[in-house]
């Protein structure tokens, strides 16, 4: 049986106002570089948007924290989608740039924690090799 190995772990808080402004400011604009279809669909038109939205976009930056990279050369925002499972659990899947470059260093589990208050959205991601 394989052990996991810790690859890499990042964590990042965003203002929710942060995200707020720029959703108002630019719109469908900014919505579209950083989110996918399906995270804007489920993050709504709720009261909770601009929390959901915060959360995602913190979790995506933790991301790119654990590989190491920001987001470097070809890698895009849209390429670290963040889904919910049956039960509402969040999990991250890796689209394009970014997955190649994690298969490159052998991640084989992605795991990810994310919270919200009305003012700040947090979360940490822990990237695993076996």
């Amino acid at each position: 049986m394989h052990q996991k190995k810790i690859y890499g772990i990042g964590i990042d808080i965003v203002e929710v106002t942060r995200i707020q402004e720029a959703s108002c400011r630019w719109g469908t604009r900014f919505e579209e570089r950083i989110y996918t279809h399906q995270e804007l669909t489920y993050c709504g038109d709720t009261p909770s948007r601009y929390w959901r939205l915060a959360a995602r976009f913190a979790a995506k930056e933790a991301t790119l924290k654990a590989l190491g990279t920001g987001l470097t050369t070809g890698m895009r925002w849209q390429d670290v989608e963040i889904q919910a499972d049956a039960v509402g659990k969040p999990q991250i899947v890796l689209h394009g740039e970014v997955r190649r470059y994690a298969h490159a260093q052998n991640i084989s589990a992605v795991f990810v924690s994310m919270s919200h208050t009305n003012t700040y959205a947090v979360a940490q991601v822990t990237l695993c090799t076996v």
